[in-house]
């Protein structure tokens, strides 16, 4: 400056209250707070599939299905068994009411018709087993899933997910 002025280096202002805006633009996605893998709990082949992508879907809704054609025959033989052992049961029960035969044959006679039913009941686990169901209430987002695959427990059959509660995440330097 030539006119010999002096030059202000520092300036004061008075302080008071005013809005701050300042923006940075960050890319990121979109999840829901409940975003889940479904997976089968038994091996099978895949022969069933009730929904497709994009379907709203409620917790125990059964997505697809394996094939359980073994387990349901076991199932009608195990029911002709338990029809026979109950049978014997009441008989012997009825025998041992009137104090006629031993109380080896009545405990005998009451432990297999117990036991059958036992593995009724695990029978009944097992073809549930081969039912692929929602875990939660959501909407179905990815289906690698495909008629006729072999499937086991820990290979993805869905991707459910649930945006009553989403988040947004994004990476941020």
């Amino acid at each position: 400056n030539t006119n010999n002025e002096k030059i202000k280096l520092v300036t004061l202002s008075e302080i008071k209250t005013q809005p701050f805006y300042h923006y940075i633009e960050v890319q990121g996605k979109l999840d829901g707070d409940e975003n889940v893998t479904v997976t089968s709990k038994n091996i099978g082949v895949v022969n069933a599939i009730y929904v497709k992508e994009g379907d709203a879907v409620k917790k125990g809704q059964v997505l697809a299905s394996l094939d359980a054609q073994i387990l349901y025959q076991s199932l009608e033989e195990l029911k002709t068994q338990i029809d026979f052992a109950t049978n014997i049961f009441n008989k012997q029960k009825s025998l041992w009411d009137q104090k006629i035969g031993s109380e080896i044959q009545y405990l005998t006679a009451k432990n297999n018709k117990e036991s059958l039913e036992l593995r009724l009941k695990t029978l009944q686990e097992q073809i549930n087993m081969s039912k692929i169901t929602s875990p939660i209430n959501g909407t179905i987002e990815e289906m690698p899933i495909k008629l006729g695959q072999s499937m086991a427990p820990g290979i993805p059959a869905f991707r459910v997910v649930n945006f009553l509660k989403v988040k947004i995440m994004a990476d941020v330097a």
